[in-house]
């Protein structure tokens, strides 16, 4: 396979900032508008930063063939943590039992009390920090207190199953694949379970005992998605393509093919794909994620030995034959029904966890004390004067 070929498939007397750190991490929860817990898929960051794709163009002026998706990079669900704000969270915590006239520095003539330290932090944050530190805080509390009330446990099981879910989902093998995604965010597994994955599985542990699914609901899902999530391994393709620079020409082609020309052999003659063009287009076996969307959202549609019409893709237009199939592996529905179940609550989290939240926090008559009433727009146009009125005159 050429070159190009290959491109296209893809302690609290001394607080210290990272004590600060822990305890933040331990107590206050990431956005839940799934950055929080969650990655990116496909593209753009993460708080989990996977790279999207890039383009390549054959020349300046010529369509770029089918791009093969790089693969994802993980990078665990964690919260940007600000030392100063996590500073204010410790203090008005106050786990150790003391107040806020604790004495946390000195010098000659001088002390230096935990109420300076609060209060030359909160000078140094900005407002939206402070009110996101609160409204943090309260979700956190809300989720806690609900929890022990529906009597919530996270267990290692839960853990482990949540853990192998984002594995499968960004083709991490082994752990340690996932420890050395986790190393390159200065994170160990064990911290990354601690840390991260448990609390949010109190979040989704939650949302799933007030909206349950019924079994119908999960082998639904199940059905829907078995061929890529579930699938020990995911249907393949093998396809040919022409890759052509505009529509025009390209339903040029795709007449002469209709009326019975060679495949391959207009593939060399025409295609812009100098990767392929020579093999008669051939683009080899490629699995969902590896070619950019359009293109293989088409390609999986077709079955052995049928052909597209004109696809317009990120790279141009094509049209493409699908020579061979290898079908996906599919498990049993009762051999993965809790990895079905986690991957389920995960999804519909990410799409009704933030308004779940919200309505909890309205119920409960949350109120943000630090959110400022905005100020009243001033007057487009100033009242006249009573010499300007016609009833003054």
């Amino acid at each position: 396979m050429s070159e190009r070929n290959e491109n296209e498939l893809n302690d609290k007397n001394g607080v210290t900032n990272q004590e600060i750190e822990n305890e933040l991490e331990k107590e206050v929860v990431v956005d839940h508008e799934q950055e929080g817990i969650e990655l990116e898929k496909n593209e753009g960051t993460i708080v989990e930063d996977v790279p999207g794709q890039a383009v390549t163009s054959v020349t300046p002026t010529a369509p770029a063939a089918p791009e093969k998706k790089a693969s994802a990079n993980f990078v665990p669900w964690v919260i940007t943590v600000i030392a100063v704000a996590a500073l204010v969270f410790v203090l008005v915590r106050n786990p150790s039992g003391g107040n806020m006239n604790e004495v946390v520095g000195k010098m000659d003539g001088i002390t230096i009390k935990k109420s300076d330290l609060y209060d030359s932090v909160v000078k140094q944050m900005g407002d939206e920090q402070l009110t996101a530190l609160v409204d943090s805080t309260a979700e956190q509390q809300l989720i806690d207190t609900e929890s022990e009330k529906a009597g919530v446990v996270v267990t290692d099981a839960d853990v482990q199953l949540e853990i192998k879910a984002l594995m499968k989902q960004y083709g991490m093998a082994t752990d340690a694949d996932l420890e050395a995604a986790l190393q390159q965010s200065g994170m160990t597994l064990a911290d990354f379970k601690e840390k991260q994955v448990k609390p949010q599985l109190k979040y989704k542990k939650l949302f799933e005992k007030q909206h349950p699914a019924s079994e119908d609901d999960l082998k639904a899902y199940f059905e829907k998605n078995k061929e890529t999530t579930f699938a020990t391994t995911p249907k393949e393709v093998r396809a040919s393509h022409i890759l052509l620079p505009t529509k025009e020409e390209a339903e040029a082609v795709l007449a002469e093919l209709k009326a019975g020309k060679d495949f391959a052999t207009l593939a060399k003659e025409k295609s812009q794909d100098p990767g392929s063009k020579d093999k008669g287009g051939d683009l080899d076996f490629f699995k969902p994620g590896m070619m950019n969307e359009g293109f293989e959202t088409a390609a999986f549609a077709l079955a052995k030995g049928e052909m597209s019409g004109v696809v317009e893709a990120e790279s141009g237009f094509h049209i493409i034959k699908v020579t061979d199939i290898k079908p996906a592996v599919v498990p049993a529905y009762d051999e993965v029904k809790d990895l079905v179940s986690s991957t389920y609550f995960s999804e519909k989290f990410a799409t009704e966890g933030q308004a779940w939240i919200e309505k909890m926090k309205t119920d409960r008559n949350y109120e943000n004390l630090l959110v400022k009433e905005p100020e009243p727009a001033a007057s487009a146009t100033p009242p006249a004067s009573p010499e300007a009125s016609p009833a003054a005159q």
